[in-house]
């Protein structure tokens, strides 16, 4: 499955690529202390986009707005809301799905390391580092290079591509989504994702719970991956309407 999500996003367009910057800045960063972030949370190594399950999960959206731009405008072509509004629309949609993916990730794999502890989104409770919902100076930081990444990372496949770009409007455009996308994933992840913590062990356990255990924030109604695929389809809805502000 993975394999024909990943064939079908890089036949449709040079954009397909975008899924490989995601996997292979996300691998890095998931490996990155990788021991240290598993001793703050149980359940480090599947919490954002990054696993096989998770990959595809969050890239059958992306692959979806490429298999209808092809059905219905063709093959990609320069993000101008002016001449091509539907077709820009779908091209950012892509990139900000991306984009949120990547920031995301990085938020969640690099966030984590924070020095300071985090806040809970909703209320600026502080949680423990790996809350479901926390969040950190750092870890905003890293939503921002993530869609940072993402943005480059568009500017460099479309100039391939021998379309028209905006610099300026692609960065901007990148780092909006990042942020809002990682904003949203950590608003759903406070309310409908339940996190719970082993004060035995002093780790964030969200899958099998201890029974020391204490409830910190959300209702167990979704799991990580379905949190990733809401906050991925808002910011893309979402990146349609950003993107026209800032591509004509």
């Amino acid at each position: 499955a993975a394999f024909v999500v990943g064939f079908l996003s890089i036949a449709c367009g040079l954009r397909g690529f975008l899924l490989l910057f995601f996997y292979l800045v996300g691998t890095k960063a998931t490996k990155y202390k990788n021991q240290l972030k598993s001793n703050l949370d149980q359940s480090s190594a599947e919490s954002s986009c990054r696993g096989p399950s998770q990959v595809l999960a969050c890239s059958v959206l992306g692959v979806i707005f490429q298999l209808v731009h092809v059905y219905y405008y063709g093959q990609e072509s320069s993000i101008d809301f002016g001449q091509s509004p539907q077709a820009s629309s779908l091209a950012c949609a892509l990139i900000a799905h991306h984009a949120t993916s990547l920031a995301d990730t990085l938020a969640s794999e690099l966030g984590i390391l924070s020095k300071s502890q985090p806040i809970l989104i909703l209320t600026g409770r502080r949680v423990p580092p790996g809350t479901n919902g926390g969040v950190t100076l750092l870890g905003m930081g890293f939503s921002a290079l993530g869609g940072l990444i993402i943005g480059i990372a568009a500017i460099i496949l479309d100039t391939i591509s021998g379309l028209h770009v905006q610099p300026l409007s692609y960065v901007m455009f990148g780092i909006a989504c990042g942020i809002l996308g990682s904003l949203m994933d950590s608003i759903l992840g406070a309310t409908l994702q339940v996190t719970h913590f082993d004060p035995e062990k002093k780790v964030i356990c969200n899958g099998s719970v201890a029974p020391a255990s204490v409830h910190i924030s959300g209702r167990d109604i979704l799991s990580n991956a379905q949190v990733n695929v809401a906050s991925i389809l808002v910011t893309s809805a979402a990146g349609s309407l950003i993107g026209s502000y800032l591509f004509h």
